[in-house]
């Protein structure tokens, strides 16, 4: 069901860490989507890029035991197991899968080979940094512990999946994720689709090997520019409130779509599109080079049709939500206020609605 909503008033309430434990007696696993597949699929021919992530995939899945692969494949037509993905740690959600704290080191390299196909350098290196925030958050236990709600936090309990067999000849899908991180990658032939994607994390501002990291830099130092480039009047089509709002098209929210707000793409000049098309690649550019190229392709035939808004204070990266919808892409960038730094804790969506779960391909009509 499509579910269209005026934006500016809805502000959903923030759902942060320390707050889990009011949020026990109600339900947040996010319950499965409604997508009827085809009965048969008509797959284009696998590309050389597709070929190296099958490859990886039957690599990865070759080095479990019989029982760790049995745990990890799931029917492709699954749509609990599509949509099992969140926000919230491990824990107060129930995932299924290996859990990356159950592979060996060797394992371990095979997932990571896995995920350097899929991803970019980019889109592997903020997983990197996502990871490595949730080791952080853990060593301090914030909201979890022996409560009426224990939460696991780190590296360890994140979990990895797939829908289908990987297969030249048929759609598969490949999961992984774990608290502020879902990737739902949906393979066809030589196309993927990265929609839905959940990124951000807690802590944004970590150190690692003596570099201090901001893991959402670029993505909030692209929209900043992009909102300095403004004239006064673009700003007052911009700018759509001076408070935060929280993200809209997270867990759960399949088929919502979002009325656009904001400046359009159309009404922008072309140095100030071009800053916007760097905003969007911030985040489609977690992809694979071949993938993110062709989505950046599809975003830029619809550029006039996009739109950029912003919620929030101007002048402090990472304080503000920011949104960019077009025809084929939603953007959302959301901080966390909870009771510290809202630059440090961010929930960030990216979706297709044209090709949610790869529906385009594989939904019946």
């Amino acid at each position: 069901m499509i579910k269209n909503r005026p934006i500016t008033a809805l502000v959903l309430p923030l759902l942060c860490l320390p707050q889990l434990a009011l949020a026990q007696q109600g339900d947040l696993q996010t319950p499965p989507v409604d997508i009827t597949l085809k009965q048969d699929y008509q797959l284009p021919q696998a590309d050389a890029q597709s070929r190296a992530i099958l490859a990886a995939a039957q690599g990865f899945l070759a080095s479990l035991t019989a029982d760790q692969r049995a745990a990890a494949v799931f029917p492709f037509a699954d749509n609990t197991q599509r949509s099992n993905w969140s926000n919230f740690p491990d824990g107060a959600v129930k995932r299924q899968g290996v859990k990356r704290g159950d592979l060996s080191a060797e394992q371990i390299a095979a997932l990571d080979a896995l995920l350097a196909q899929v991803l970019s350098a980019e889109g592997v290196r903020n997983i990197r940094y996502q990871l490595a925030g949730d080791d952080a958050l853990g060593a301090t236990d914030q909201g979890g512990g022996g409560g009426p709600m224990p939460v696991n936090f780190g590296s360890g309990f994140y979990y990895v999946s797939f829908l289908g067999e990987p297969s030249e000849t048929a759609p598969w899908m490949l999961q992984f994720g774990g608290h502020h991180l879902a990737i739902n990658a949906t393979v066809f032939g030589p196309d993927l689709s990265f929609s839905p994607m959940l990124t951000g994390g807690e802590p944004l501002h970590i150190t690692i090997d003596g570099v201090e990291i901001y893991t959402t830099e670029a993505e909030t130092l692209a929209a900043q520019a992009l909102l300095d480039s403004l004239n006064d009047d673009q700003k007052k089509q911009a700018i759509r409130s001076d408070k935060a709002i929280n993200l809209l098209l997270g867990p759960g929210e399949y088929g919502t779509v979002l009325a656009p707000e904001g400046i359009k793409g159309s009404d922008l000049e072309e140095p100030q599109q071009e800053l916007l098309l760097d905003l969007i690649h911030t985040r489609l550019g977690f992809a694979n080079d071949d993938d993110s190229a062709a989505m950046m392709a599809e975003v830029e035939a619809g550029l006039d049709q996009t739109w950029f808004g912003w919620w929030g204070p101007q002048g402090q990266p990472g304080a503000a939500y920011f949104r960019v919808t077009g025809p084929s892409l939603a953007l959302e960038y959301a901080p966390q206020d909870g009771d510290g730094d809202p630059t440090d804790h961010a929930h960030n969506m990216y979706r297709n609605p044209l090709n949610d779960y790869g529906t385009a391909w594989i939904a019946a009509d």
